[in-house]
């Protein structure tokens, strides 16, 4: 396939508006000492390092509508700790712009609610880890933070803003994915989305002391949870996994969530440019920043980028490479396999292991079948 920019459109960007948070979260990509300001409900228009701001986002939308941009997510960080995020979602909205929103749903407020709502939001994913308030509030680090979350999905709803609930899973909340669907329909959420902790920053410490699940005991809860749970709640459940190990009438019907690397790219809070916010603990992945540099050029012309296009997922290597689902799985998380081997084609850390311990499904994959 041609390295040609032109074959690979901008369809959204992850803007991470601020890195800073008022929880703690065992599982957060940044670490503690690269986490200011946690703790506390306090809002700001933009603290030290960030630099973002409605003016520069909108010249920043000018240059990548053009080059195919239609939907913006954002996150952080708590993106809510921004007083004025609102004002950047309005931007967004008299873009024609898609806009999602990954939050820790503690600072919405009714107010808020009623404002994303007018301003056409698509979708906001609010994390949320148990049913129960004591395990949910010790994993984010933070007294109230249940209550937090369940009030700002309760605003959320209350006010028509299609609302999904993301868990966290890891081997202390394994036992809740039941109770959490349970009460995510009850609290009126679309969807529950199940995801296994990453080993990135302080997931990596999480994985590293056996507190994360194990790719076979991956592999058996997310059939639990199609198979067994699923019939019995009403409500869709997605488990995170790689596309070769979902039901084939998921693949199908197109209900598998996949990460389009080569359509997105990230900036962070200082208007650092990279793939989705990764660069905030791989700063060799920093491509640019947009108070300096062009998009069109970095998009265009970056070493990173011609690289990544002329390489996935044509060279990507081990059971990757052999996948019957490479095309459109792309290697699953890039950006974890970087973290993890410095390389884009190595094969993705789930895949790899399941593989070798005989897990990853034989019909999947070139020479697998019996």
């Amino acid at each position: 396939m041609s390295a040609d920019a032109s074959f690979y459109p901008i369809h959204a960007i992850y803007l991470n508006l601020t890195d800073r948070c008022n929880l703690r979260c065992q599982h957060c990509w940044l670490s503690s000492e690269m986490m200011p300001s946690m703790g506390g409900p306090s809002r700001a228009m933009g603290k030290e390092g960030e630099s973002l701001s409605v003016p520069l986002m909108t010249e920043v939308i000018r240059q990548a509508k053009p080059l195919g941009l239609h939907t913006v997510k954002l996150t952080g960080g708590e993106p809510f700790l921004r007083n004025d995020v609102v004002d950047f979602v309005s931007l967004f909205h008299k873009e024609g712009l898609a806009v999602d929103i990954e939050t820790n749903g503690t600072l919405v407020d009714r107010s808020t609610a009623q404002s994303l709502r007018a301003l056409g939001v698509r979708a906001i994913s609010v994390s949320l880890d148990s049913a129960d308030p004591a395990p949910h509030d010790r994993f984010r680090g933070v007294k109230g933070a249940f209550e937090g979350a369940t009030n700002g999905i309760h605003h959320l709803v209350g006010q028509g803003v299609r609302t999904q609930v993301i868990m966290s899973l890891f081997r202390g909340n394994a036992g809740q994915i039941e109770p959490l669907a349970r009460l995510s329909v009850e609290l009126g959420a679309r969807l529950l989305k199940i995801n296994p902790i990453l080993p990135m920053g302080r997931g990596k410490t999480m994985v590293q002391g056996k507190r994360t699940l194990s790719v076979e005991e991956l592999v058996k809860t997310s059939r639990w949870v199609k198979e067994e749970l699923q019939p019995r709640v009403n409500i869709p459940l997605h488990f995170s996994l790689p596309i070769a190990f979902r039901p084939l009438t998921e693949i199908m019907a197109g209900n598998c969530p996949e990460c389009a690397i080569l359509n997105i790219l990230g900036i962070v809070a200082n208007g650092d440019i990279s793939f989705c916010g990764i660069q905030r603990i791989q700063k060799d992945l920093v491509m640019g920043n947009v108070r300096s540099d062009r998009l069109g050029a970095v998009w265009m012309s970056h070493p990173l980028l011609k690289a990544m296009r002329e390489m996935i997922p044509g060279q990507l290597e081990g059971i990757c490479g052999r996948c019957f689902f490479k095309q459109r799985c792309m290697g699953s998380c890039l950006a974890c396999t970087y973290y993890l081997e410095k390389s884009f084609t190595a094969p993705y850390w789930f895949c790899q292991e399941a593989f070798e311990k005989g897990l990853f499904p034989r019909t999947r994959y070139a020479g697998g079948q019996a």
